[in-house]
C-alpha cells in the first residue's frame, strides 16, 4: 500500500530534515552592489536544531545572460533563446568531493551554530546587472547544504554588478562630442480626395549627448501642421532600445511627458526647455555581451490617427557625469521594471529582483561658475575704477578754477 499525504513517513521525514536545519547568506556588502573585479566576502550559516548527516556544504558563484524572443514572419513564427555563462565555480566548504564531481563523505552536523566564511573574486570586464522582458543578466550566489538521499536544502542571493561607463572615454570617438546639439526632423504626407496632399513635419532638438541617472534632459520642439486634419496628443519619450540577439528590438518607455493636447489644422507651435528626468536605469552598451545589447533615445511622438509622425535622437546613459559637473550627493536605488508597453506585458524578474545603479540626487555644474567669474573679471577693477574717480574730481577741480576766473 502506498502511503499518500501529509501522514507519509518518507514527507514527514523530509519536512523533519529540513526544518532541523537552516541556511542563511550573509554577505558583507548590504546593498548586495558590487563592481566588477570586487571581492564578495561574507559567510555561509548553518543553523542545526538536531544533528543532521550530509554530505557536505557547497557554496556556488554563477553569472550569466539569457534571451528568448520570438520573430514572426510572413507565415511562420518562430522562437529563439540563447544563453552565455561568463562564470560558474563550485566551491566544497565542508566534506570531500571526487575529481568527477561526486560527494563521497558523509558528516554529522552537531546541534548549534555553523559558519563557513569565504571570499570570491569576481571576473573582470563583466557586463553590467540587467533586466527586461524576457531577458536578464544575472549574478547569483548560491549555498547548498547536500544531503545523503533527498532533496537538498539551499539559498540563495542574486547581487548587482555594476560597470563604469565614462562618456569622456567613450568608444564613440567619431560621433559627436558630449556637448554637441543633436537634432532629429521628421515629415509625413497626407493625401486629400478634394485637393493636392498636405504635410506635417516636425524637429526635436537635444542640447547634449552624454547623461548619467538623476540628470534633466533639456529638448526643444517644433511642430507644424499643414494638413486639414487635428492630431492626438504629442509626447516626449525618453526609450531604452533592447536588442535580441541580433535584430530583435524592443523599446520600452522610461519617461514620458505628453507636452501638447493636439496640434490643430494650420498650427505652427515651438516648445523650448522640455524636460525629461534620467531614472536610475543600466547604463548603455552592455560591454561583453553577446546576447543583449542596449541603447537609448529621446524621441517625439504625435498621433496622427493611421500613422504617427516620429523623430528621434540617440543619447549615451553613463555612470560618471562628463568633465565639468561635479557630484555632490547620490546613491544606489532600484530601477523600475513598469515596462508599460502594450506589447510588453511580462517581465523575466519572476523573483521580484531589480538591479540597483547610482542616481545623482545632485549635481553641480561648476562651467556656470567659472563663467560667473570671468565675468567678474571683465568687469572694471580697482585701477580702472580709481582712474574714472580721478577723471572726475579732475574735472571738478577745472570747473571750480573756471568759475573762480
Amino acid at each position: 500500500m502506498i502511503c499518500c499525504g501529509t501522514n507519509s513517513p518518507m514527507l514527514a521525514f523530509h519536512d523533519k530534515m529540513t526544518s532541523s536545519a537552516i541556511l542563511e547568506l550573509s554577505l558583507e556588502q548590504a546593498d548586495l552592489v558590487y563592481y566588477s573585479g570586487d571581492r564578495i566576502r561574507g559567510a555561509l550559516i548553518v543553523h542545526v536544531a538536531a544533528p543532521v548527516t550530509i554530505a557536505g556544504v557547497e557554496l556556488r558563484f554563477r553569472g550569466s545572460a539569457r534571451a528568448k524572443w520570438r520573430e514572426i514572419g510572413w507565415k511562420t513564427e518562430t522562437e529563439h533563446e540563447k544563453e552565455e555563462i561568463y562564470f560558474d565555480d563550485r566551491f566544497c566548504l565542508w566534506g570531500k568531493v571526487t575529481a568527477d564531481g561526486r560527494w563521497e563523505s558523509r558528516e554529522v552536523l552537531n546541534r548549534g551554530r555553523h559558519l563557513f566564511p569565504f571570499q570570491y573574486k569576481l571576473p573582470d570586464g563583466i557586463p553590467c546587472s540587467f533586466e527586461a522582458p524576457e531577458a536578464s543578466i544575472r549574478y547569483i550566489v548560491h549555498g547548498a547544504l547536500v544531503r545523503v538521499a533527498g532533496t537538498n536544502i539551499t539559498t540563495k542571493k542574486i547581487v548587482t554588478v555594476l560597470r563604469d561607463l565614462d562618456s569622456k572615454r567613450d568608444n564613440e570617438r567619431k560621433s559627436p562630442s558630449s556637448r554637441h546639439v543633436l537634432e532629429d526632423h521628421a515629415e509625413r504626407t497626407f493625401s486629400t480626395s478634394c485637393c493636392r496632399p498636405s504635410r506635417v513635419s516636425c524637429s526635436l532638438c537635444v542640447l547634449k549627448r552624454s547623461y548619467v541617472p538623476g540628470e534633466t534632459i533639456h529638448a526643444d520642439v517644433q511642430i507644424h501642421n499643414m494638413t486639414m486634419r487635428k492630431s492626438g496628443p504629442c509626447k516626449l519619450q525618453l526609450k531604452q532600445l533592447v536588442t535580441y540577439g541580433e535584430h530583435h528590438c524592443v523599446p520600452i518607455i522610461l519617461q514620458e511627458l505628453e507636452f501638447h493636447e493636439s496640434a490643430r489644422q494650420g498650427q505652427r507651435r515651438q516648445w523650448k526647455n522640455l524636460s525629461l528626468t534620467v531614472p536610475a536605469t543600466c547604463p548603455s552598451k552592455l560591454s561583453k555581451c553577446r546576447v543583449i545589447d542596449l541603447r537609448y533615445c529621446v524621441a517625439l511622438d504625435c498621433d496622427f490617427g493611421e500613422s504617427n509622425l516620429y523623430a528621434a535622437v540617440p543619447i549615451t546613459i553613463a555612470t560618471l557625469p562628463e568633465r565639468g559637473i561635479i557630484p555632490v550627493r547620490w546613491s544606489y536605488q532600484e530601477c523600475s521594471l513598469d515596462f508599460g508597453e502594450d506589447e510588453v506585458k511580462y517581465s523575466s524578474s519572476d523573483d521580484g529582483f531589480k538591479p540597483k545603479y547610482k542616481y545623482y540626487e545632485e549635481l553641480r555644474d561648476i562651467r556656470k561658475d567659472k563663467y560667473f567669474v570671468l565675468k567678474l573679471r571683465q568687469s572694471p577693477g580697482a585701477k580702472r575704477r580709481l582712474m574714472i574717480n580721478e577723471g572726475e574730481s579732475r574735472t571738478d577741480s577745472d570747473a571750480m578754477n573756471e568759475s573762480k576766473a
